[in-house]
């Protein structure tokens, strides 16, 4: 199963997600040719272009795909390009660039906040 898994049924999908959270080797599921080739049909669809910068009137090349609805908690949407949510129907994958991933994340907070987390040069 190196690189590349099996057609799989949803049912098998989930299991093999489970085992790579268990296994903390989620990029097992990143490498399989399913999630390669949905990923580059999302971003060849929005033409590779980041659809949050899209939206602000800026675009910035898009080079990865988020999940909305996060693998590790919903990985029976890991390869669904919509989700439904009391009745409604919403994309679960967006192209975004690299600053735009970040933030969806909240992972620029850490470095912006470190200066204020800590009161001296001591750290604390």
């Amino acid at each position: 199963m190196q690189g590349q898994i099996k057609k799989m049924d949803k049912k098998e999908l989930v299991n093999f997600i489970n085992s790579c959270i268990t296994e903390d080797k989620m990029y097992r599921f990143y490498k399989t040719k399913e999630w390669i080739e949905l990923k580059n049909k999302i971003l060849e669809e929005e033409h590779f272009e980041c659809e949050i910068c899209r939206k602000t009137g800026k675009y910035k090349k898009a080079c990865l795909v988020h999940h909305v609805r996060f693998v590790r908690k919903y990985p029976n949407l890991a390869l669904s390009k919509y989700y439904t949510y009391k009745g409604k129907r919403y994309k679960n994958l967006l192209a975004l660039c690299n600053d735009c991933h970040e933030k969806v994340h909240d992972r620029n907070s850490f470095k912006n906040s470190t200066k204020e987390k800590f009161k001296n040069e001591e750290r604390w």
